[in-house]
């Protein structure tokens, strides 16, 4: 069932991409910001309760459900599974943002690719490299953010794992601060995002450069970067053939095709282990 809910997942955001902020993004929002106050008293062990009750428990409510549909009638489970991880997902957005930025670079206008950058998230410097290379980046971390790590989740702990890890990335966004209490969101989502960041680089290798994706994940990121964003980014470069030159417009289109084929990496992965019977 986990198999054929990520490729109806995945199928659904091709066809109908699901932008954000969504509607049920902003009523989750409004219930965070509900919560806020009320378990907020400054401390890592707050922290980790206000987890609990915004992220956690909603997951395994979903979860619940999921299993009880599934139990009820497989072909519903499948479905709320399928559904789930739709709502979860949203690579397509990203994607097509860095196509316009792609478009735009090459077509010489480097202003209307920096407007387009912004809509991604990202910031530039006043040079076209800067905006290609600044694209690549904010790539890889929205890949890791809105496709790996959800999916990655999904395959385990199926609809809960999904809904958990995505509702962690958004509590920690609105939650954000110094103090204990949001430190222990912050911790949360680095275990969280701690394998799936190393099975992304793994995947960037198979499919990419090899040699220069393992060279810049064991070198480069233990001195340099070595969290989870940093193993990506550095093993993605890597893996484009990009050792410290200045990224044209085509490494941008060529980091939406390195994504695409991990995504098609795992899915093979999980045919063969479906097959299998594991």
């Amino acid at each position: 069932m986990t198999l054929w809910g990520a490729l109806l997942a995945l199928a659904w955001e091709q066809v109908a991409p699901l932008f954000r902020p969504s509607q049920l993004e902003r009523l989750y929002g409004s219930y965070a910001d509900w919560l806020y106050p009320r378990v907020n008293a400054g401390t890592r062990g707050h922290g980790l309760l206000a987890w609990a009750l915004a992220a956690l428990a909603p997951a395994l409510a979903v979860g619940l459900v999921g299993g009880w549909l599934a139990e009820l009638f497989w072909p519903l489970g499948l479905a709320w599974s399928a559904l789930v991880l739709y709502r979860c997902l949203g690579f397509r957005q990203p994607f097509d943002q860095a196509r316009a930025v792609t478009d735009a670079l090459m077509s010489g206008d480097p202003g209307r690719a920096r407007d387009k950058l912004a809509a991604l998230g990202g910031e530039a410097g006043p040079e076209p490299e800067d905006v290609a290379h600044a694209a690549i980046g904010r790539l890889f971390q929205l890949a890791l953010e809105r496709l790996f790590g959800v999916l990655l989740w999904f395959i385990l702990l199926g609809p809960f794992g999904a809904a958990a890890y995505a509702l962690t990335r958004l509590l920690a966004e609105r939650w954000r601060g110094e103090v204990d209490f949001h430190a222990a969101i912050a911790q949360v989502v680095s275990l969280l995002d701690w394998l799936p960041a190393r099975l992304m680089a793994l995947s960037f290798a198979v499919v990419g450069n090899f040699e220069e994706a393992m060279v810049a994940w064991r070198s480069r990121v233990a001195v340099a970067d070595p969290y989870n964003e940093g193993v990506v980014r550095a093993a993605g470069l890597g893996a484009l053939g990009l050792d410290g030159e200045a990224a044209g417009p085509e490494y941008v289109a060529g980091t939406v095709g390195l994504l695409n084929r991990a995504v098609l990496l795992w899915l093979g992965v999980l045919g063969l282990l479906w097959l299998g019977g594991l």
